[in-house]
């Protein structure tokens, strides 16, 4: 216990209080002069000081605690998920909250926890073992499980954070890398399809029977698919007779990615709701939704431009105390940074971060057992990811996918499992030499 004491992450926590010491003032002066915004800040500081509490907690668990309960762990938050699609509270199409008296929890955002510790768990007994593609089928289904609950909510953005973790941890793992691109490849067409078809059909440029359009919304598709299921079998039963077994690889690959790339797009294209292809088309041309999500964006760049150099001052931003920048508590809390506080401000932000993600990566290549570096690495994926993609989202170059950056953002679902992944980072650390 005194070793682990003496090894706890300073550096790391004080960085990550410091982040969310930037959020609640940027809570504090959306609600300035809104009514409604006005206690939000405080909550957030309710959520905190819960957040220490549990912080505490973690770091005070042995390794081999989190690793021994890692499985239930997964399966009460998927249970959780499951009763958020029954008893859930629906804010704006998504039934994404849980209520439990005054709070409302959404457990999509601990998911993400869960999985990387039980998917750490499997890759450690499989470390280096990850030589075909048929080997990614248990860690695929291991993050499909709470992906697809998610789905059902719909909550596009929070499965968005899932596959870039599992690509880092099977990295790190030692899977081979042909087989990495494979799935990234069959990701790349899963979304660029619909989301291609999408944007010509609000365009207008699409007619009705177009053939990939067809395929998409129709019986056709199963058809094609156990077709192709069928005489990849049958190539299999031909060319076991032959020294071809490289032709018979490269076949498997290729029907392979095809199925199931051809399964998730007809997937994505029905289970997306308008609002939210629109939300990714945006990104590809502003003008599609010029007063809705397009709006958003545009405010966003007109805030942190405004800011210039060193900002307007604290409380003094035209475009947050007026209200004409959009959910500037959450997606866009760091407009708000950007404005008030101006290029300092940001830089300021992205250097907090930066150094929070290095030192994450640290931890990861000093862990003292391949548990605790996957672990690691699938955290600091997470929260590089979200950091990317949110601060992307403001400055208009990511599209708009509801993902809350990581310490700033309001809201206690995003806080506690930020603050879940800071704490198990600095529990490894801590563990490094115990």
């Amino acid at each position: 216990m005194k070793k682990q004491i003496f090894s706890f992450d300073l550096t790391l926590f004080v960085l990550m209080v410091l982040m969310i010491a930037v959020g609640i003032l940027a809570q504090y002066s959306s609600g300035y002069t809104k009514p409604e915004l006005s206690d939000l800040y405080l909550k957030q500081f309710l959520w905190f000081g819960l957040g220490l509490v549990i912080v505490l907690f973690i770091f005070s668990m042995h390794l081999k605690a989190i690793h021994a309960y890692s499985v239930w762990f997964y399966f009460i938050i998927a249970f959780m998920l499951i009763l958020t699609l029954v008893f859930g509270k629906t804010v704006r199409g998504t039934r994404g909250w849980l209520v439990f008296g005054p709070l409302n929890f959404q457990f999509s955002e601990i998911a993400k926890i869960s999985t990387i510790l039980v998917l750490a768990r499997y890759l450690e007994y499989h470390f280096k073992e990850l030589t075909q593609l048929r080997d990614f089928f248990i860690p695929f289904i291991i993050v499909l499980f709470p992906v697809l609950l998610i789905l059902l909510q719909p909550d596009l953005g929070s499965t968005l954070a899932f596959f870039p973790v599992i690509i880092i941890m099977l990295f790190l793992a030692g899977a081979d890398l042909k087989n990495i691109i494979y799935l990234i490849v069959i990701g790349t067409i899963s979304i660029g399809v619909p989301l291609t078809l999408s944007y010509y059909e609000f365009k207008g440029i699409l007619s009705e029977n177009f053939w990939l359009k067809t395929l998409l919304s129709s019986s056709v598709l199963t058809y094609i698919i156990v077709l192709m299921l069928f005489a990849w079998s049958v190539l299999k039963i031909i060319l076991i007779f032959y020294p071809a077994y490289t032709l018979l690889n490269k076949i498997n690959a290729v029907i392979i990615i095809l199925v199931i790339s051809l399964a998730f797009s007809f997937t994505i294209t029905h289970s997306l709701k308008p609002y939210q292809k629109k939300r990714l088309l945006v990104f590809i041309d502003p003008s599609i939704d010029p007063y809705g999500t397009g709006y958003n964006i545009v405010q966003s760049k007109i805030s942190i431009g405004s800011g210039g150099f060193a900002g307007k001052g604290f409380l003094q931003g035209s475009q947050t105390q007026l209200g004409f920048l959009p959910e500037q508590t959450t997606d866009f809390i760091v407009s708000v940074v950007g404005e008030e506080f101006g290029w300092i401000g940001i830089i300021t932000v992205l250097g907090l971060y930066l150094a929070f993600i290095v030192q994450g990566l640290k931890i990861t290549f000093t862990a003292r057992d391949s548990f605790s570096a996957l672990v690691a690495g699938g955290i600091t994926g997470m929260f590089a990811f979200a950091i990317f993609i949110n601060i992307g989202m403001t400055l208009g170059i990511m599209p708009v996918t509801g993902v809350p950056v990581p310490f700033l953002s309001y809201g206690g679902s995003s806080l506690i499992s930020s603050m879940v992944g800071a704490a198990l980072l600095i529990n490894i650390k801590s563990h490094r030499f115990v």
